[in-house]
């Protein structure tokens, strides 16, 4: 009684506010992935971060999570017609520079209040912007929409805070827990870190664990390595500022 009594509410909702006013998970068409060339995309299941949702990078303190967004930004610098970091506050664009973007795709808002972070994020994802990286909170009431254009449109949207608000953690698809086991030193220089990447939420396809990386903060060409065996070897070329 109680799944007919569902049925006939949906059918309600639907005639009333149009067929896709109401959609059932099932009915979704299966998530389509962007191919990062990262470890990221041995951890989402479907090979890629996935378009048109949410995913999240977390940790507290010096865990990798930004430096490995900044790789990821660079890639769809050249993957995308617009890649688009909405800043919260204490980016530095200098840091890109040495990650060899492509200058004429890629574009920096400073969003003063989360409320303008939200609605700018909202509004380039429904322009069909390819690739945002957020680096501040969107307000909840901005974080439907954002989903919403996400979807339509295929934008993959990248956020990196150190503790997400319940509401974006709840929104997004998939999330990445970054925890820093210890610090690389080479003759007496810090030189880089080693850190895990744990799945902590995954919508997209089965959670697959974690993976240990390795993340080489030197002059020129840097790597980002795999170094658990749990997942195919890769190796990502970036550059990274101290």
């Amino acid at each position: 009684m109680q799944a007919q009594n569902l049925e006939v509410a949906i059918d309600s909702i639907r005639v009333r506010f149009g067929s896709q006013a109401l959609t059932r998970a099932a009915e979704l068409p299966p998530t389509q992935p962007w191919s990062s060339g990262t470890p990221v995309d041995h951890l989402t299941g479907i090979g890629g971060l996935p378009r048109g949702r949410v995913a999240l990078f977390t940790g507290n303190g010096t865990s990798g999570k930004l430096t490995l967004a900044l790789a990821l930004l660079a890639s769809a610098t050249r993957a995308f017609a617009h890649a688009v970091v909405i800043d919260g506050g204490g980016f530095d664009p200098w840091t890109l520079t040495s990650f060899s973007p492509e200058p004429g795709a890629l574009t920096v808002v400073r969003a003063p209040a989360p409320e303008i972070a939200g609605e700018v994020a909202t509004t380039l994802a429904r322009a069909g912007a390819g690739f945002l990286l957020l680096m501040s909170e969107v307000p909840e009431h901005w974080l439907g929409p954002l989903e919403s254009d996400a979807n339509r449109s295929g934008t993959v949207i990248v956020g990196v805070v150190d503790t997400p608000s319940r509401a974006l953690a709840h929104a997004s698809s998939f999330s990445l827990g970054f925890s820093r086991s210890e610090w690389i030193w080479d003759r007496g220089q810090l030189v880089g870190l080693r850190t895990s990447a744990r799945c902590v939420k995954n919508r997209v396809a089965p959670p697959l664990g974690e993976t240990e990386l390795e993340i080489c903060y030197r002059l020129g060409a840097q790597s980002v390595t795999e170094a658990s065996p749990r997942v195919s070897e890769i190796e990502q070329c970036v550059s990274a500022a101290v």
